[in-house]
């Protein structure tokens, strides 16, 4: 039975995405957050498929509100291993196509990581679009020698390392640096249309966004520069959420300074496992990461159709 996603579902699913999916870096609170927090120009909905009273599928669709003009419809979909192979990503993804032409949508975009994801989009008629290289690290194994220094280094040029609990209340500048890099972002659409109102909203106000975990460059006595956003699933991973610097500043150890911040507190704090992904075309982020002590964990195809 395919049924739309309910409250009472968010343990269930969690479980089921975390088999599906090595880069889950969310709690059952942080799902049912993330269902009810995009605005109504995402038209964003959620199904479970459920055999015997057991949630075996999820899937999710939405629009992607962060970017003008393009009517990208985004879906994404998890079965239970045991429960495949007998028609029950084909029935939630039907409910997600539909849903999406119905809300206006002009092309489809989903994603795999394996080579049986793929070969079930390829049998939708998505062909593949790109890739997203997602990393892995163990906090407590980074040899974090250099963080001292380097803080010490940007301190005398006027730059301090913060937690974002100490200046989430600057929320219009924290937008400005991350909606400005995010734009910058090398991927499959520009994302030139993040609203202030609604990034409150759906960021800043998500119960997994560690406001201890993330960090903030400020400039002395100046705005927000530079920050790292964290997701923490209370279980003892962590995902990045988003790294950005300003332009004029780009290149200057900020985002590393801000990125081994959190490798810090996740050392400190339980966190065995970060995760981070990035398109192919990201050189600059991918270097980055790899330099810290990230290491590939899995290659996501990004895929698309026309609705």
């Amino acid at each position: 039975m395919i049924r739309p996603f309910q409250e009472s579902d968010a343990a269930a699913v969690v479980s089921l995405v975390r088999e599906a999916a090595a880069d889950w870096a969310h709690s059952p609170r942080g799902l049912v957050y993330r269902l009810s927090s995009h605005p109504d120009r995402a038209k964003q909905r959620a199904w479970v498929a459920v055999e015997h009273t057991e949630v075996v599928g999820y899937a999710r669709a939405r629009l992607l509100w962060e970017v003008a003009g393009e009517r990208v419809g985004s879906l994404w979909l998890a079965v239970r291993s045991e429960a495949r192979r007998r028609g029950v990503g084909g029935a939630l993804c039907d409910a997600a196509e539909k849903h999406l032409r119905g809300a206006g949508a002009r092309s489809l975009e989903s994603f795999a990581d394996d080579e049986g994801g793929r070969a079930f989009l390829a049998a939708r008629r998505f062909r593949r679009s790109g890739s997203e290289h997602v990393s892995a690290l163990d906090p407590r194994l980074v040899d974090l020698a250099q963080l001292a220094p380097l803080e010490a280094a940007k301190a005398a040029e006027g730059f301090r390392l913060l937690p974002l609990g100490a200046v989430v209340d600057r929320a219009r500048e924290l937008h400005s640096v991350y909606a400005s890099a995010l734009a910058d972002v090398p991927g499959r659409f520009a994302v030139d249309d993040l609203r202030y109102d609604e990034w409150v909203r759906e960021c800043l106000g998500d119960p997994d966004l560690s406001v201890e975990g993330s960090t903030v460059i400020a400039a002395a006595e100046g705005p927000p520069v530079a920050l790292s956003f964290l997701m923490t699933d209370g279980a003892g991973r962590a995902g990045s959420d988003m790294t950005a610097t300003i332009r004029a500043l780009r290149r200057r150890g900020l985002a590393r300074l801000a990125k081994l911040g959190t490798i810090r507190w996740a050392a400190d704090n339980g966190i065995r496992l970060m995760v981070t992904g990035n398109d192919d075309d990201n050189v600059g982020m991918l270097t980055l990461n790899r330099s810290l002590g990230y290491l590939p964990l899995l290659e996501r195809g990004f895929f698309l159709r026309a609705a």
